[in-house]
């Protein structure tokens, strides 16, 4: 029988506690999906990479039966309790990147946790949404 080194059993309780209080994030998109686009999310946990790194990206096509008022649901998996902020997209011709008009303003459906972006992208900490231990729920209004 091999016997375990401190370090590994340590190593082995943590990622097994950091595991057991993973959430999940369920995010109901709603008001200007077709079936079959392209969704794009990305989350992110810090305000300095604020639409800059998201620390996570979801790519997901609209399913052929969407929910009441066009709206989609999708669940992000393993979130540590924490503060998170989120950015979601339809990517309608499927070039992988928010289409903007003449003046920057997207042509492309978008929207934010916590709603804004009307005039510009809002600030990190009015995005921000609670994800607690046993998970939570948002709905973004697409723009």
């Amino acid at each position: 029988m091999k016997t375990r080194s401190p370090l590994t059993i340590v190593a082995t309780l943590l990622a097994s506690i950091a595991t057991a209080h993973a959430g999940s994030l369920s995010v109901e998109i709603g008001n200007g999906i077709n079936p079959g686009e392209q969704v794009l999310v990305a989350l992110y946990d810090q305000e300095a990479q604020w639409l800059k790194k998201p620390v996570r990206n979801l790519k997901q096509a609209a399913p052929a039966e969407l929910g009441a008022k066009g709206t989609h649901t999708l669940s992000i998996d393993g979130l540590a309790p924490g503060r998170y902020a989120l950015v979601v997209y339809v990517d309608r011709n499927a070039n992988g990147k928010l289409d903007r008009g003449m003046f920057g303003k997207p042509t492309e459906p978008y929207g934010f946790s916590n709603g804004g972006g009307l005039f510009g992208p809002p600030d990190f900490i009015d995005a921000v949404i609670e994800v607690a231990d046993a998970g939570s729920a948002i709905r973004i209004e697409l723009r």
